[in-house]
């Protein structure tokens, strides 16, 4: 009997697994998700809650197969640290930016190709390429200690402006030759887009995180993980730390230093972006929510830590955590990319959010796999559809593997959200131009 056939359902868009689980596992799809969710998720699902200190485990509608556990899951946890529930890319997030222009500004597709000529020209773009960033390595290791409080930032409109590392700590040596891709964006699926709302106000959504210095950052410690506890090579995404232990605290330490790189990184990008808004259409825009889904944090006391590994948290009205905030009274915003076709949305957090540890889908979620979207899609079919929406990209043909296809059905995903009482859609986004780093 598979794992998957042993979950029950508990109400609309709300399944659980329990049967022999040291821990229950909530898991949000509808029944058509449900139904064409794999097999391989399910059994990730089950590994995450035998983890060592496991106290709660919740998946999100967008959820599919990952390394160890699945994209998609949240796991609290008390008194350990489980590196790969936060994943290679440490820290990865968005950016929302709001601006001053509406869509007849930006109607021009001429202009939009300038607007991404000029971004383009001011950051890195593409699989391990550096940074357009002025930083000093002085300033950049400040940085990693102090995230958006380096950059002069001091801000309400962000989920943290830095998160804390312990004074003394060294920088990690393996991570620090990564330094120059500060204000990069990356490859994969990592972009900056152009979108227009439901009421034609422009906005610009930008998906990037700790690029090589998470990485590097997150396999040192899964290698030293899986030696101390004598793992296979093929078992190093069973590695976990005891938070108090010397290891346990080294990782989490650098963890938040890579959190800060993307917290900085995110900013920087975001100052290259208003720039090139200012210079192609006139308009100045601003930070309107600035959040992560790859991120293990303490919440909800010491020694309790909530990972979220593409998960987004999802604070509502008066949680606790936003108490003297300016988002106390409507909770926090929640941006959710969708893919370069269907466009994104921005929710806020309901009560029910506490069934799913505060957390939702930090996306739509992958249908079909890189290879698959290459074998199975025509580049001239995939570049057409883009044309017809009239969306501008920087690229001569369009990523086949980051089309829309290649991507569950936004507006599903969030009906499952909605339909279980976990947050609410307030707006939605059409992109009409991208920058993406074709690989």
């Amino acid at each position: 009997m598979s794992i998957k056939s042993q979950a029950e359902k508990v109400a609309d868009g709300h399944y659980r697994l329990e049967k022999g689980l040291p821990v229950a596992v909530d898991v949000f799809l509808d029944d058509d998700l449900f139904a064409r969710s794999e097999d391989e998720a399910w059994n990730q699902m089950a590994t995450a809650a035998k983890m060592p200190g496991v106290r709660r485990v919740a998946v999100t509608p967008d959820t599919h197969t990952g390394y160890g556990v699945p994209i998609g899951v949240v796991i609290e946890t008390e008194g350990t640290l489980l590196p790969t529930a936060a994943g290679y890319d440490i820290s990865c997030g968005m950016v929302q930016l709001q601006s001053t222009l509406t869509a007849d500004d930006v109607r021009d597709a001429k202009k939009r190709r300038q607007w991404i000529e000029r971004v383009v020209s001011g950051i890195g773009i593409g699989v391990g390429m550096g940074g357009a960033s002025p930083l000093s390595k002085t300033k950049f290791r400040e940085v990693l200690r102090e995230g958006a409080l380096a950059l002069g930032e001091s801000r309400q409109n962000s989920e943290r402006d830095k998160v804390p590392v312990a004074e003394g700590t060294d920088e990690l040596a393996v991570a620090m030759d990564k330094w120059n891709q500060l204000g990069s964006l990356g490859g994969g699926n990592h972009f900056c887009e152009l979108q227009v709302d439901e009421e034609d106000k422009v906005w610009v959504m930008i998906h990037t995180g700790s690029r090589g210095f998470g990485y590097r950052t997150a396999e040192n410690y899964f290698q030293l993980g899986s030696t101390a506890l004598g793992l296979t090579k093929g078992q190093k995404d069973l590695v976990w730390f005891d938070a108090d232990s010397t290891m346990g605290r080294d990782y989490w330490n650098h963890h938040n230093m890579a959190a800060n790189f993307a917290i900085a990184n995110r900013l920087l990008i975001g100052a290259v972006v208003c720039r090139a808004l200012e210079d192609t259409f006139g308009g100045t825009a601003e930070v309107f929510y600035e959040i992560s889904h790859n991120l293990i944090q303490e919440e909800g006391g010491d020694g309790i830590f909530v990972h979220r590994k593409g998960a987004t948290r999802a604070f509502p009205a008066g949680h606790a955590a936003l108490k003297g905030t300016r988002w106390e009274e409507t909770g926090h915003p929640i941006l959710i990319p969708g893919s370069m076709q269907t466009g994104s949305a921005i929710l806020y957090a309901e009560e029910g959010a506490s069934k799913s540890i505060y957390s939702v889908n930090h996306g739509s979620g992958r249908l079909m796999s890189r290879s698959a979207a290459r074998k199975r899609l025509d580049q001239t079919r995939v570049n057409q559809d883009m044309a017809k929406k009239d969306i501008v990209i920087n690229t001569r043909d369009v990523p086949i593997d980051e089309s829309g296809p290649c991507y569950k059905d936004l507006n599903q995903v969030l009906g499952v959200v909605e339909t279980a009482g976990l947050a609410k859609v307030v707006k939605r986004l059409r992109p009409v131009a991208c920058i993406k780093g074709n690989d």
